[in-house]
């Protein structure tokens, strides 16, 4: 009892130390409830409305890309019908409508009677004859307080789902389904919470409106409500772009007799729900039909319930989020072990003599190591209440505020408190082990011995740093020299990156030695302070500065290595000086000589201009291994372009400048002439284990049965192909692909039936400032050679050129690759400073670890500092002398964590060519100094900024009642 009486006296003993720890300790708490939990609502959002999105049906079938005027094919639909696993097969078109609600209408109805009860039955009365005049628009919806309202009564318009089904997609929660008989009725069924949002109900009107063609002015049709789906709802899904439509994303639906009288054209098939057998094995299912619609002419695919959580988990980044839910509690726990550690550390320095006195008289070691665990547990308990204290009230308010986006709410789940008390309390007993180890070594002896500066000098050993340094080789060892197996790459991570930081944590000490020794004489001639006042400040109180600095220099090092990492890594996806400065897209194609007349179109080099053939075949083996683990790189097709290999590649002002890793051109070049030779990216050679003149086999979409085999011919690199073909058009069949391929134009056009060019690939003749103003005409000039060609066809153009040409509008865009650059980097950076705002926020955090050590420091030396002032020196002097022991500390921090960021990532970013889906690209390390240098700015700022206040306050202080402190030993 007398232990803990005494623990908790020299827990108080300090009211300011306790304070900052404790705030320290609870902002890091509040980092991880902030991210985990928020999060852990959204994901728990999307996990739910992803398993309950497809309603009854086990697949939707859906094109591959969901742009304006695709559509599923007919023969899509006849052909899983006659499959005996299909139960059933319902066709849906979806639209947007805009709305309009007339109260005065509902109101009538509901006075006589009119509404269905929840009974279920059916709703009748109302004529819609005369409904249309005097409606009013939805322009103030309220909520389920009021009517018309809610996160579904934002806009005065409802996605609409035209389906003939039989049965609902999901269940009736009040009303009817549409009856086979009624199909012509012009009625409408509503998803239960977007009704409860507009304020309508079973029986029930709502005015549709919708420019028809070849009509003056919108038609408006009324609908009358006859049954509400217990569905599930996403409210703000579109905002967030997710690129997928599901029976779940409609808001209403209707038959697609109605669809066709509101708009006046019919209703095309945009999605098919696909009710299974229930002894069908879904995974066969899938794998089996796959081929044959992805061989129909507008490809599809299938979707299932985790597909869609991929696409809300992409679009939204709730599982990138979550990752970095575990990274904050990795972070806060290693920040409250920084500040922890620091307010121990001084603590025991403090008391040495007392641990001494006491050990003489009373007190075993366990004793005192009691007393250590004590001080630094409770410092994690308190700071875990006050951290989740604060957390819960800033929660309160965010589900408050943004209850339309997270309808499940957000608060403190056992998972969230979890990793809370982990960071605390993990932190906290982690910080302890070193202090309990100095604390439990003082004998009795020590009493009598003051603590000189040499002592604390001799603890810093080279043998540490030799070890140190070794340890920071282990991680690039393991990385580079010796490469792990994808079996074994956590466990190279885990070793290596681990003994990083140990590496760094043991090259501390001597870094501030070194700094002390090396800055200091030049940073006090710089502000003008007497260079005994600095002299071997942070060196005598090494421990502390060492906890100080690395608490600083944690922050910023995630923070370099997030951004070293982020960069290198976006590098393989920018398109390089390889590509032309922009490509062609052609809707209807053009036959290969008229493609070449864009050569002529002013703005356009000549020499650099060539029209393609464009197919994304699959491998007929799974020679990326795709199967095992997809990847960028491991995919099961490829994209192969067909163009002219000599003007590509060997004329004197070539269009495809390549880097060559394997192979020559010439070499190259006369094997593409000769046919179904290739050329490939070095990647893919490093992922299939080819080289060149082996040989890969192709499985032509629209003849499978009959592959296309093409020989390697030499192995280029091509950074950012993957993005280029994404935003061109070059992958027409699926939104991933192994490799780009080029071979010649002839072979690719006969092997997969491609009897004209869709892109044309060509450089400006001008400058880039002049092209980029330049675009829009270049665009017009090749939309009329386009139109020219489409008029010659009707006119009498050959038998030969008029089979190739489709009767179809013709659309030409014109993608520059410097806008792609552009767009790609922009959107990079604002995802990479999105994740290195937490490691920000611990670097700020761990300011209050620095300000604890400046306090201690300048409390120590109070009593020096009142005999300097009383022989001459001047407020001033120490001011500065103060401001320049931050900065030196800053500095310390600023060079560790700038070596552990820039070591870090370099290898993070090799590493992930094992772990993560963009790897396999293997790119060069990128050092983006701006920010890197604004990282350290900030630092050094945080560093004064921290010293402002023993600074000052020393300052203020009049030498009289400095000397009266006394002398304390340190």
């Amino acid at each position: 009892m007398k232990t803990l009486k005494l623990a908790f006296r020299l827990l108080l003993e300090r009211p300011a130390r306790l304070a900052f720890t404790t705030l320290a300790t609870a902002a890091a708490v509040g980092l991880v409830i902030w991210i985990s939990s928020g999060y852990e609502a959204l994901e728990k959002t999307y996990d739910e409305y992803s398993n309950l999105a497809l309603g009854r049906y086990e697949l939707t079938v859906a094109p591959i890309q969901l742009d304006e005027g695709v559509y599923v094919s007919e023969k899509v639909l006849a052909e899983l019908r006659k499959d005996p696993s299909v139960r059933d097969a319902d066709p849906m078109d979806s639209l947007r409508l805009a709305i309009r609600i007339d109260p005065k209408l509902n109101e009538r109805g509901a006075n006589a009677g009119n509404r269905e009860d929840s009974s279920g039955k059916s709703a009748a009365g109302l004529s819609p004859a005369s409904g249309a005049n005097g409606v009013e628009s939805l322009r103030s919806p309220q909520g389920p307080d009021g009517p018309g309202s809610g996160p579904n009564a934002r806009l005065p318009s409802l996605r609409f789902i035209a389906t003939d089904a039989s049965l609902p997609p999901f269940d009736l929660s009040a009303g009817v389904w549409f009856e086979r008989e009624s199909l012509e009725t012009l009625s409408v069924v509503l998803r239960k919470d977007v009704a409860e949002g507009r304020g309508l109900a079973v029986g029930d009107y709502l005015s549709v409106e919708f420019a028809q063609p070849n009509a003056e002015g919108d038609t408006e049709v009324l609908l009358q409500v006859i049954g509400l789906l217990d569905a599930p709802s996403l409210s703000g899904a579109e905002a967030v772009g997710i690129p997928m439509l599901v029976p779940g994303s409609g808001e209403a639906f209707v038959t697609a007799a109605t669809l066709e009288k509101m708009t006046g054209q019919a209703a095309q098939i945009r999605l098919l729900g696909i009710a299974l057998d229930p002894n069908t094995d879904i995974t066969k299912f899938r794998f089996g039909w796959a081929p044959r619609l992805n061989a129909f002419a507008t490809p599809v695919q299938f979707q299932e319930a985790f597909e869609i959580e991929e696409a809300l988990d992409q679009a939204a980044a709730a599982q990138n989020v979550r990752m970095q839910s575990y990274a904050a509690t990795g972070i806060a726990m290693v920040v409250a072990m920084l500040v922890i550690f620091c307010s121990l550390s001084m603590g025991v320095t403090e008391r040495i003599r007392q641990f001494a006195i006491l050990r003489a008289i009373c007190m075993t070691r366990f004793q005192i190591g009691f007393l250590i665990t004590f001080e630094g547990m409770a410092l994690g308990v308190v700071g875990l209440f006050v951290g989740v204290g604060i957390a819960w009230l800033v929660l309160r308010a965010i589900a408050a505020t943004y209850d339309q986006m997270l309808y499940h709410g957000i608060g403190l789940g056992v998972w969230t408190l979890t990793l809370a008390c982990l960071a605390a309390l993990g932190g906290a007993a982690l910080a302890s082990l070193f202090p309990i180890y100095r604390a439990v070594r003082v004998k009795p002896l020590d009493a009598m011995i003051p603590i000189q500066s040499s002592a604390i000098h001799q603890s810093l050993s080279w043998w540490w740093t030799i070890v140190g340094l070794l340890l920071i080789a282990v991680n690039p060892l393991l990385t580079f020299v010796l490469p792990p197996s994808e079996e074994r790459v956590y466990l190279s991570m885990a070793i290596g990156f681990g003994s990083m930081t140990v590496g760094f944590i043991l090259i501390a000490p001597l870094v501030v030695v070194l700094v002390d020794l090396g800055l200091s004489p030049l940073l006090t001639r710089l502000f003008g302070v007497d260079p005994k006042l600095l002299a071997s400040q942070i060196s005598n109180n090494l421990w502390r500065t060492v906890g100080a600095s690395i608490a600083m220099a944690f922050g910023l090092g995630l923070f370099v290595g997030i951004q070293v990492w982020g960069f290198t890594m976006l590098e393989a996806f920018i398109p390089g000086n390889w590509s032309p400065d922009a490509i062609a897209v052609m809707e209807p194609g053009l036959p290969k000589h008229v493609a070449a007349r864009i050569a002529s179109v002013d703005g356009v080099d000549a020499d650099r201009c060539l029209p393609l053939v464009v197919e994304q075949p699959r491998l007929i083996d799974d020679i990326t291994g795709s199967a095992q683990r997809p990847s960028v790189t491991r995919q099961d097709n490829v994209v192969i372009v067909g163009l002219d290999p000599r003007a590509a590649l060997l004329a004197p002002n070539s269009l495809l400048e390549f880097d060559w890793v394997a192979g020559s051109r010439e070499e190259a070049v006369m094997q593409m002439q000769q046919g179904h030779a290739c050329v490939v990216p070095d990647h893919f050679l490093e992922e299939t284990g080819l080289s060149v003149g082996d040989s890969i086999a192709l499985a032509p979409p629209r003849n499978s049965a009959h592959p296309a085999i093409y020989r390697i011919a030499g192995a280029v690199r091509l950074p950012g192909w993957h993005w280029q073909t994404k935003l061109t058009g070059l992958r027409p069949r699926t939104h991933r692909a192994a490799a780009l391929v080029f071979a010649d134009y002839e072979s690719v056009a006969e092997d997969f039936d491609l009897p004209v060019a869709s892109h044309v690939w060509f450089s400006y003749a001008d400058s880039i400032e002049r092209s980029e103003r330049s675009t829009t005409q270049i665009k017009e000039m090749v939309t009329q050679l386009l139109e020219q060609e489409m008029r010659r066809r009707s006119g009498g153009l050959s038998a030969a050129d008029a089979d190739t040409l489709r009767p179809q509008d013709p659309s030409v865009r014109v993608v520059a690759v410097q806008g792609i650059r552009d767009h790609l980097q922009g959107a990079a950076r604002r995802w990479i400073w999105v994740i290195s705002q937490v490691p920000l926020i611990s670097l700020v955090i761990a300011c209050l670890g620095l300000l604890n050590v400046m306090l201690a420091s300048v409390r120590a030396r109070r009593w020096e500092f009142g005999v300097l002032r009383s022989i001459g020196f001047t407020s001033s002097d120490l001011t500065r002398a103060i401001f320049l022991e931050g900065l030196l500390i800053a500095i310390v921090a600023a060079l560790l964590s700038v070596g552990f960021g820039l070591l870090g990532g370099w290898c993070g970013s090799a590493m992930a060519q094992y772990i993560s889906f963009f790897g396999g690209l293997h790119p060069p390390m990128v050092i983006p100094w701006l920010p890197i240098i604004a990282g350290v700015c900030l630092v050094l700022t945080l560093g004064l900024f921290t010293a402002a206040w023993p600074a000052i306050s020393i300052g203020r202080t009049r030498p009289m009642r400095l000397l009266q402190q006394g002398r304390d030993f340190v």
